[in-house]
């Protein structure tokens, strides 16, 4: 058994050394995903359910905390019933401070707006430490996000992390992202910023997947015990 292990590792090596990605070239096709873009990161817009607080810093009795309702508006004491979701935190900001000038509370309030807890979400699947459904904060990258899920295990294929994405038509668009060249050459094109929505999937490894295969066909498998050894010379066991 000692002397089967390493030839079925080198061989199961052999062949994922022979694979250039792990995903297959057969999802990548055009007619299942559309085209990556890269789209320029964008100022964060307010969304239903996202908490918010408003900072008046010459009327701090009017500051504000609250949620966006399920209609996109916020009730604001003393600024009344304003339109939020899809509004960006400056323009929020001067929504407010126009709505407090029209109801005579002050003229400039200059409003600062901060999300608390956003409603915006991402997905984080295999090789982390705790899988699931993330809260997205602002400017929140890839590596940020399985951070959050407790890191990568050690059984992760660093080099190729999964990040899917729907495009504007619907379509789900995918690439990978080398976090081994961010964390260990600075590659900056690797630094994803995410998007509400986004799924990240981390793959085992390819030792990882050796070691499970190993375990799964050889040691569970064949009819002997594994600590056996045998000499080949002198054709005994031991």
């Amino acid at each position: 058994m000692n002397m089967l292990r390493p030839a079925c590792v080198l061989a199961l090596m052999t062949l994922t050394a022979c694979t250039q990605t792990w995903v297959d070239t057969k999802y990548q096709q055009p007619d299942r995903f559309a085209t990556w873009v890269d789209a320029t990161p964008s100022p964060y817009r307010l969304l239903p359910g996202d908490d918010i607080s408003v900072v008046l810093p010459f009327n701090i009795e009017l500051n504000y905390k609250g949620r966006v309702a399920p209609d996109g508006t916020v009730a604001m004491p003393f600024a009344g019933n304003l339109p939020a979701a899809g509004q960006t935190l400056a323009q929020f900001g001067d929504t407010v401070n126009r709505a407090l000038a029209a109801n005579h509370m002050t003229a400039n309030a200059m409003a600062m707006v901060a999300v608390t807890q956003t409603a915006a979400h991402v997905f984080v699947g295999g090789e982390v430490g705790k899988p699931g459904e993330l809260a997205l904060t602002p400017g929140m990258s890839v590596m940020q996000a399985i951070i959050t899920a407790q890191g990568l295990l050690d059984t992760a294929r660093t080099g190729e992390i999964v990040l899917i994405r729907r495009s504007p038509d619907g379509r789900p668009m995918l690439r990978t992202v080398d976090v081994k060249a961010l964390t260990q050459q600075g590659d900056p094109a690797q630094d994803i910023v995410l998007q509400s929505n986004d799924t990240i999937f981390v793959p085992k490894s390819s030792i990882a997947e050796v070691d499970l295969w190993v375990d799964q066909y050889i040691n569970k498998a064949l009819p002997f015990n594994k600590n056996v050894n045998y000499d080949i010379n002198g054709a005994r066991s031991f």
